[in-house]
């Protein structure tokens, strides 16, 4: 599917749902897991912080 054909749906809630989905897993990762979960909690909730405070530079 190239751009021209992407719907509406996707260009408006296309990044909140990724962002959505790094916080959840981070925050259950961070929950139930241990070793590799501790990386991954920390880089799910991280990025979405990072891309915040990107935007909120700016």
């Amino acid at each position: 599917m190239n751009r021209a054909q992407t719907s509406p749906f996707w260009k408006l809630w296309g990044w909140p749902i990724v962002l959505g989905v790094f916080s959840a897993t981070g925050l259950f990762t961070a929950l139930v897991s241990d070793a590799w979960g501790d990386v991954w909690s920390w880089i799910g909730l991280g990025v979405p912080v990072a891309v915040i405070a990107w935007f909120a530079w700016r």
